[in-house]
């Protein structure tokens, strides 16, 4: 497992990423970061019904490519709004 501090700047580094290539139609904001489990705010003008999906697996995709030994699992999504949700992963080794 990573350090707690390599960690939280690898999360950092995968959302200024996602935001860079995702927004304005999603923008991700960290909730909460702990050794093996991170939760994940997307807001944006998207259907939550439509593409939640999408966006969950881009941002685990872009993790996976900044951190090259390690992927995130989604787990469960609830919607937070009309414009967000939130999104649960586990973080593994590859």
């Amino acid at each position: 497992m990573l350090p707690d501090s390599d960690l939280e700047t690898l999360v950092q580094r995968t959302i200024a990423l996602y935001n860079h290539t995702h927004s304005p139609n999603a923008t991700a904001k960290l909730v909460t970061l702990a050794a093996s489990l991170l939760v994940v705010q997307f807001t944006g003008g998207f259907c939550y019904g439509c593409g939640v999906f999408e966006y969950v697996e881009g941002f685990g995709d872009q993790f996976k490519m900044l951190s090259g030994k390690f992927k995130l699992k989604a787990g469960k999504t609830g919607q937070v709004s009309p414009r967000s949700f939130e999104a649960d992963f586990s973080i593994k080794s590859n």
